[in-house]
């Protein structure tokens, strides 16, 4: 049913899950309420024929929904025909209006409020309706990275980014996207104007440390011969750390992790305090750049809590 409220002649209008103004009453309020919320968040209004700041809200309340474009329904329940969910809910004076989101009471508001008030309210619920979408595109977009589908990655990133401008690991993996298409100082650009917060956030440290590496390779090109002539001197000495250290580091600007890591963990099982346990922190290094989900990482973490721990 659509509302009945005369202020609401464009409530007919229609979303892609359904209607986005309809009228609930206690036989369908679990359908259309609770089980609509787990697809799409759904705003409940409670109101009575009677009730005068009903009325005052009503025509704003819908118009502010009809601009979300259907992120978000609205349910109208009039308490004087169906009193039971008003009851149960505990509402004791309206208009009153609650969230439902996930099958779940969310947030919600007593009375009338300034426009702008309830327009923040229901940008905040709408806003939920984005979250499971953006979830799912960033896993889709972390998918298509590992699998070095660049392009396609940094395009769903750019589009989550445009969602939510603040999005810390959005635009962290999207700066990874731009270094493996080249573009170190596009990637330089976005990554150095996040917040101090962004510390904390994993996927930032990732790519920082995958930067940071890039920077020890154009300070040091990769060369085969110099290559060759640290492999040498480790075979001629095996206890000759500094040389083995070199050789990681060579190895992982080069983009060859797994032989970096394996360098690494000879030193760390030698002597893990050589030089401020310099082994240990390139690992980590190492480590952050290619992510908590590599399988050398994985793999290379186990081997280095074996050997401080055994």
């Amino acid at each position: 049913m659509v509302s009945e409220n005369p202020n609401s002649k464009d409530a007919n209008m229609s979303s892609v899950n359904g209607e986005i103004i309809i009228n609930v009453v206690t036989e369908n309020f679990m359908s259309d309420v609770i089980e609509k919320s787990k697809e799409i968040p759904v705003i409940v209004d409670f109101w009575a024929p009677w009730c005068e700041p009903c009325k005052q809200l009503t025509p704003i309340i819908e118009k502010l929904i009809l601009e979300q474009n259907g992120r978000v329904i609205l349910a109208k329940m009039n308490i004087e025909e169906s009193p039971e969910v008003a009851q149960q809910l505990k509402i004791q004076s309206i208009p009153a209006v609650m969230a439902f989101h996930d099958g779940q009471p969310l947030d919600g508001f007593v009375g009338v409020q300034p426009e702008k008030n309830i327009s923040e309210f229901i940008q905040k619920i709408a806003a939920k309706n984005n979250s499971s979408s953006i979830d799912q595109d960033f896993l889709i977009a972390k998918t298509e990275l590992e699998n070095e589908n660049f392009h396609e990655a940094s395009l769903i990133l750019s589009n989550i980014i445009n969602i939510e401008p603040k999005n810390i690991s959005a635009i962290s993996l999207l700066s990874r996207c731009l270094i493996r298409l080249g573009k170190l100082n596009e990637a330089l650009e976005i990554i150095e104007n996040l917040p101090d917060e962004a510390s904390k956030n994993q996927d930032y440290v990732s790519v920082c440390s995958e930067i940071d590496l890039l920077r020890k390779a154009e300070k040091r090109p990769f060369d085969k011969n110099e290559e060759n002539n640290l492999r040498t001197k480790i075979q001629e000495n095996p206890k000759d750390q500094q040389s083995r250290l070199d050789l990681s580091v060579l190895l992982a600007t080069s983009g060859n992790s797994q032989t970096a890591i394996e360098e690494l963990l000879v030193m760390i099982e030698m002597d893990l305090k050589w030089n401020d346990s310099a082994g240990r922190k390139q690992l980590i290094e190492i480590f952050s750049a290619l992510g908590d989900q590599s399988e050398l990482v994985i793999e290379g973490r186990k081997r280095l809590s074996s050997l401080l721990f055994n």
